[in-house]
């Protein structure tokens, strides 16, 4: 098959069945976890398990639908779960958000949906909060304490929370706010700290899709 680009013509790209093993073995991984009867793939995964599965990604008011399914396919693409929304202001369930999901969309249909952030962050046993602007707004709030703790420092961040707690089955929640606001003072108090990534002068923050191998992170 072709496309049609003016006079042009050239091959549609797309990788078939049989053109590449990996990709075959790997759909076919994906078709065996699928039939396993878990109620996600995910759940599925035994030996060694999910990497994320002590881990839940809070979406605050995301704006736009298709950051939603690119959320998804973040969390899908670490082995994280557990997904939920709070106060969505766009259809989560829209066209747009399955399709920036490319094979997570069950995380979407499974996503917990709440109203505010405290629903949101039952069941954690602590919150970690994305944002880029920290310190600033916190101090200028006389009534922000107690303050959750300030970090720019991935590493020195992962060794104070390194997960959820297995024994009691709390995970630990990792809070994104919307793609024009983040998060308010308000939800950034409920957090038990906050991640700011240092970056350069000519862009203010990174796009919520945008995660670290070791620990999925983003601000807004």
């Amino acid at each position: 098959m072709t496309c049609a680009t003016g006079s042009e013509k050239r091959p549609i790209r797309g990788a078939k069945r049989g053109d590449s093993a990996y990709r075959d073995n790997f759909a076919e991984r994906i078709k065996e976890l699928r039939a396993s009867g878990a109620p996600t793939p995910g759940a599925a995964l035994v030996n060694p398990p999910a990497v994320l599965s002590d881990v839940v990604v809070v979406f605050v008011s995301p704006k736009t639908a298709s950051n939603v399914g690119a959320m998804a396919r973040s969390c899908a693409a670490f082995e994280c779960e557990t997904l939920r929304l709070v106060a969505p202001v766009c259809d989560v369930f829209s066209r747009a958000s399955m399709n920036a999901a490319k094979g997570a969309q069950y995380l979407i249909k499974n996503a917990l949906i709440v109203d505010d952030l405290a629903d949101a962050l039952v069941g954690t046993r602590a919150a970690v909060a994305f944002h880029p602007w920290m310190e600033d707004e916190l101090r200028a709030d006389a009534d922000a304490q107690p303050t959750p703790t300030f970090y720019d420092d991935l590493d020195a961040l992962v060794e104070r929370f390194p997960g959820g707690d297995a024994a009691s089955g709390e995970k630990l929640a990792l809070v994104f706010g919307n793609e024009a606001d983040g998060l308010s003072v308000e939800q950034l108090k409920m957090c038990d700290a906050v991640c700011s990534i240092p970056m350069g002068r000519l862009v203010e923050s990174l796009s919520v899709t945008q995660r670290r191998r070791d620990y999925p992170v983003a601000i807004l």
